[in-house]
């Protein structure tokens, strides 16, 4: 595992100019043209990829190691007449990645085309112990592409080009995720956000030409969209010629609201008085939604949950993982801590059922210098925790972890909210659809990290986004009023399969009723009592899915909460 970038300088700005450059474009078969989401090996001996020089244009193959499993390439290859001087197609998993690299550049391929093995984005390749022997372009792309690509790659009719647009295309503008200035949150709670004077999002984006030509009036828009339709912010940037080879960063008017609700869509495109001839790099986009959580991540627009596109494990992890995430606010005080949500995965010989993981919500007294500054373990002051217990293999899905004490927060005071885990097999969900790189670089401040074996980490390399974590927060006002709660603690266990249990508060009867997102009833139950631990809810007649639960007590006391349910 490597740290990422440290700094944000001129020259760093350049550097990540570089790596937007590098394009893996399909170019045959005509009916799946376009460009892949990709990482790239950078193990010292492989070729810089933004240099033009080094950019590989060749039909792509699978390997064949000669066992049962051959696409995996972790033996000598015996196709190797059929992938000389052609890109090989491997898929991850059963040996390092430099070993299946070496066998392909020992076999003649020109290049390696890696298939993630999991669900969601190609992730960072370590070097392993051949990595440093390998010489050719080593990429990876993710399990979707592999699939819309598998038929075509058995013939070998797949055409790939890797490597920089810099001259490629006589008219090339570009941008990326990692060149737009997005909403510092993901999701950020209504009580903090209430209108412009607390909440805004500065807006601007770095503009690359890639192309053979100067492009005339380059310019860059920025329109929000609220709820998916009502345009609710539109500018455009003024003109400007882009020499060949130059890029420039364009502000744009700062965007607020006199309320906020629901999720609005940042969409950034980018265009010139000539017709691009690359029009895959020409937009990027993020979301911000208003409710009951604050993330980094991207949220869901329904249940308001973090969306992780891909989970990650240190593979040197012996004594633990943990991932944070920041936070900070002038109106903290309006707030109060409830839990934690998170998501996992595994490997596909795995299960997490009987891992342990914790939540817990820190003090964090270390000076904030800037967006780099990293906790130390003495600067964090444990305020609460929750831990939970996988009864069930779940995975890849939101998963609520209740703190024991609910802890109203401080305002300007800051916070680390972290997920942490005990062995090597719970990979913690993160987002990589993000670039959040700029926009730390401007506001100074961090957003989530890592802390590997007893080491901290800005991230993952390969990675621009953030831990895919959420602070569950209410009202301040409403903790230490006891005798008003109907529902006095998170119901449990959440995701659940067949039962919840739900800890009430009440002498009298209590209506319980359950509501898919589209509105309609699935369940509903009347009690008249509710046991020691709460009331025990049967959910086994309920497909899996999200579920609005309400309750309704005698004395006119009410409750909502959402439940997931699998099955």
């Amino acid at each position: 595992m490597i740290k990422r970038l440290h700094l944000l300088t001129a020259s760093c700005f350049a550097a990540l100019a570089l790596q937007a450059q590098v394009t893996v474009y399909v170019q045959e078969p005509p009916a799946l043209q376009g460009s892949l989401e990709f990482t790239v090996a950078e193990w010292g001996q492989n070729p810089p990829l933004s240099d033009p020089a080094n950019a590989v244009t060749a039909y792509a193959c699978f390997v064949d190691d000669g066992t049962a499993a051959d696409s995996l390439g972790c033996n000598a290859l015996v196709n190797g007449a059929e992938l000389a001087g052609k890109i090989a197609v491997v898929y991850r998993g059963e040996c390092e990645f430099g070993v299946k690299a070496l066998n392909a550049q020992t076999a003649g391929a020109v290049a390696v085309v890696i298939i993630n093995n999991a669900a969601g984005a190609p992730v960072a390749m370590g070097a392993g112990a051949q990595g440093a022997n390998v010489t050719i372009p080593v990429v990876m792309i993710s399990l979707d592409a592999g699939a819309l690509l598998y038929d075509e790659l058995q013939n070998c009719n797949v055409q790939f080009y890797i490597g920089t647009q810099t001259g490629v295309y006589a008219f090339n503008l570009a941008t990326t995720k990692d060149d737009i200035l997005i909403p510092r949150y993901g999701a950020i709670n209504s009580l903090v956000a209430s209108n412009a004077s607390e909440f805004s999002v500065e807006l601007g984006a770095w503009m690359f030409n890639y192309g053979q030509n100067e492009m005339p009036n380059a310019r860059v828009r920025c329109e929000v969209t609220q709820n998916g339709s009502s345009v609710v912010y539109d500018q455009t940037t003024t003109g400007v010629n882009l020499p060949v080879g130059d890029s420039i960063y364009v502000s744009l008017p700062t965007f607020s609201q006199s309320s906020y609700s629901g999720q609005y869509s940042f969409a950034y495109s980018i265009a010139g008085d000539v017709s691009d001839d690359f029009p895959e790099n020409n937009a990027a986009s993020a979301t911000l939604t208003i409710g009951d959580k604050i993330t980094y991540a991207p949220a869901d627009a329904i249940t308001q949950l973090p969306i992780a596109n891909l989970h990650v494990i240190s593979a040197s992890n012996t004594t633990g993982l943990r991932s944070c995430m920041y936070f900070s606010n002038p109106n903290a005080s309006r707030l109060a801590a409830t839990g934690l949500w998170f998501s996992a995965d595994r490997a596909a010989t795995d299960v997490l059922t009987d891992e342990i993981v914790t939540g817990t919500l820190y003090q964090w007294t270390d000076a904030i210098a800037n967006q780099i500054t990293l906790p130390t373990d003495v600067g964090l002051i444990s305020l609460t925790s929750g831990e939970y217990i996988f009864d069930a293999d779940l995975f890849n899905q939101p998963i609520f972890i209740p703190f024991l004490d609910q802890v109203a927060l401080v305002d300007n005071q800051n916070y680390l909210l972290c997920l942490d885990s005990y062995s090597g097999i719970v990979r913690h969900g993160w987002d990589n659809s993000l670039g959040y790189d700029l926009t730390q670089a401007v506001t100074l401040l961090p957003a989530t990290m890592i802390r590997v074996d007893g080491t901290w980490y800005n991230g993952w390399t390969g990675i621009t986004g953030p831990a895919s974590l959420a602070m569950q927060v209410i009202n301040s006002n409403s903790i230490g009023i006891e005798e008003n709660e109907l529902v006095t603690a998170a119901p449990y266990p959440n995701p659940t399969m067949n039962q919840i249990r739900i800890p009430l508060n009440l002498s009298g009867k209590v209506d319980v009723r359950a509501f898919d997102l589209a509105g309609n009833l699935v369940l509903e139950q009347r009690s008249s009592t509710a046991g020691p631990d709460g009331l025990l809810v049967d959910v086994s007649g309920v497909t899996t899915g999200m579920y609005v639960f309400r309750i309704l007590a005698e004395d006119g006391r009410t409750s909502e909460f959402r439940v997931q349910v699998n099955k």
